[in-house]
């Protein structure tokens, strides 16, 4: 894992984003937005740089969206520091879409 494939881009994860990804992949199949294609398998086979104290991965844009997806979910729980350094490190958050609200009439 140490050159990215076409279309990965090295991702560098704190532990506390490391373990919130590994919850995330975790209820993978509770979860009604499937996880990308191939995510599991990038953080089991993860490289830990011990000296920068980071996760080193490489994804794909798909897949750093899902990431994304998950530290939203994590974000729901009460911790945002996840999701806010992803968005500013690597310019991706998840947005859910908005839903439509029927108006009672009377």
């Amino acid at each position: 894992m140490d050159e990215p494939d076409t279309g990965r881009r090295l991702v560098e994860l704190l532990p506390s984003q490391m373990a919130a990804l590994r919850l995330f992949l975790g209820l993978a199949g509770r979860l009604r937005v499937p996880v990308a294609a191939g995510l599991a398998e990038q953080a089991r086979t993860a490289r830990c740089d011990r000296s920068a104290r980071r996760w080193l991965l490489y994804l794909t844009a798909e897949q750093m969206e899902s990431v994304a997806y998950g530290f939203w979910l994590h974000r729901m729980t009460g911790s945002a520091m996840e999701a806010n350094h992803f968005a500013r490190n690597y310019g991706i958050t998840h947005h859910p879409a908005p839903h439509s609200r029927s108006v009672a009439r009377l």
